[in-house]
């Protein structure tokens, strides 16, 4: 990458002065089905007011071991594999870290709880689902608002 004009975090002064280099290790995507490491220069620039800062770059996210295309890799893959253990194991890391990855990408709405009715209303109705000819509704037996419609096959071992 060029030496850039770059906006000090500290003053919100410019600099071009670069102060030194730094090789960070970074793992990065599979390239035919190998793990591949990347050894990364970082440019650290020095401003007129003393302080030190990275340059930004397109490669790595601040305080990371991992790039960018990794992290986007791993997200994917861990809410499309089966078991997060997989998914480690694929990309050569910890499932604590794959389940970080995940839990940065589940909607906020999975993560806020939900309090339960003390009334819920279970019915079958005659929906518009694929495959299926009826469908089950859960809904507040107070309000009567749904709480969720599933497909029968989720309850046909109930019975």
């Amino acid at each position: 990458m060029p030496i850039t004009l770059h906006d000090c975090p500290y003053c919100g002064g410019q600099t071009k002065k670069v102060h030194d280099y730094r090789i960070t290790k970074l793992k990065h995507v599979k390239i035919a089905e190998r793990m591949t490491i990347l050894f990364y220069r970082k440019r650290r620039y020095v401003c007129g007011c003393g302080k030190r800062f990275a340059e930004k770059n397109p490669i790595v996210d601040r305080f990371q071991r991992y790039s960018k295309d990794w992290n986007q890799m791993a997200q994917l893959r861990a809410v499309k594999e089966k078991t997060f253990k997989e998914t480690a194991e694929q990309y050569g890391t910890s499932v604590s870290t794959i389940i970080r990855r995940f839990d940065r990408i589940i909607p906020q709405a999975l993560h806020k709880k939900q309090s339960i009715p003390p009334v819920i209303a279970i019915d079958e109705f005659k929906g518009n689902a694929r495959d299926e000819k009826f469908q089950f509704i859960i809904a507040d037996g107070e309000t009567k608002d749904p709480i969720d419609i599933l497909p029968k096959m989720i309850f046909n071992s109930w019975r």
